[in-house]
């Protein structure tokens, strides 16, 4: 988007600076290569010539003003997005060692949108209402399963399948193991859901979105999310995302806020936090953040 706006900004621009040669060149011509009773010359011609240039330099001239004007908002929000995770977010923050209780940064999600007890940062659910009212009034219905989660809720989910993989496969050790969980779940201190930006919606089974209600959601989902800066973390494998978690078509990140948590989290976070829970003694035989955290839709490294 911000490569589009560039390009129409620049021939814009040089439209304008045809624009105005052009009226530079008549003007020397009246002024002084052409004489004022040249038969060449049609008078009413190079004022209509003039006016017309003038409508077209003030037009050229407001669009430019107008792109200008939208790119200082868009440089505005994402200066303040970057300002609130430098103000709130810290090592504890990204690994969900946090209350929320009390907690004015956490804001309790309404019955209205869930039936769980979920939380979200305010900014995040601020944005997920709209979103939720627009996809309402095209007869799409949208209801959170998951927001934020503390590190001792990921321990919970973690170990629930670390202790029953549900699979009858025989690992041959905890790697194989580990690297079997994280198709579909995150190490504790890993999960993009300790920063509050990220929601599941409507279901985690995979057979709902094959499902007429569920392909008439997720199909929403992709063509009007990103107007309310959700973007879909884990999409299927391709050269651009060949690795990592398996595609989740439940799973949607709040971009303006969530781009800026992943760099936090890569400035201040090792391999060494990533401990206190059952197996946790794979997340230095594997590449665990260079591969889970970091493998996401390239659009949300993309900036704003």
């Amino acid at each position: 988007m911000m490569m589009i706006i560039f390009m129409y900004r620049l021939l814009s621009f040089f439209y304008c600076l045809l624009i105005l040669a052009g009226c530079k060149t008549v003007t020397e011509k009246n002024g002084s290569e052409i004489p004022s009773n040249s038969n060449h010359f049609d008078l009413k011609y190079m004022e209509a010539i003039d006016s017309l240039s003038n409508d077209s330099t003030r037009l050229c001239l407001d669009l430019v003003i107008e792109l200008s004007a939208e790119e200082i908002a868009r440089q505005k929000f994402n200066e303040e997005n970057i300002a609130w995770v430098d103000k709130h977010v810290n090592k504890d923050y990204l690994l969900g060692n946090v209350r929320r209780q009390d907690n004015p940064l956490y804001v309790k999600v309404d019955k209205e949108h869930t039936e769980r007890n979920i939380y979200l940062i305010h900014p995040v659910y601020e944005a997920y209402k709209k979103m939720y009212d627009a996809a309402l009034a095209d007869s799409v219905h949208l209801k959170l399963t998951s927001g934020h989660r503390t590190y001792q809720e990921q321990v919970y989910e973690w170990e629930l399948r670390w202790n029953n993989p549900r699979t009858e496969t025989i690992f041959e050790n905890e790697i194989e193991k580990a690297r079997y969980i994280l198709q579909y779940r995150a190490m504790p201190g890993t999960t993009r859901h300790h920063w509050g930006t990220d929601i599941d919606l409507n279901s985690f089974e995979l057979a709902y979105f094959e499902s007429q209600e569920g392909q008439a959601v997720y199909n929403w989902l992709k063509e009007n999310a990103e107007n309310y800066g959700f973007y879909q973390p884990y999409t299927p494998y391709n050269e651009k995302r060949p690795y990592g978690y398996r595609e989740e078509k439940w799973h949607w990140s709040y971009k303006p806020l969530a781009r800026h948590m992943l760099n936090k989290y890569l400035e201040v976070i090792t391999i060494h936090d990533i401990t206190g829970f059952e197996g946790d003694r794979t997340a230095v035989l594997i590449p665990v953040i260079s591969i889970w955290v970091c493998s996401v839709n390239p659009k949300l490294y993309d900036s704003d």
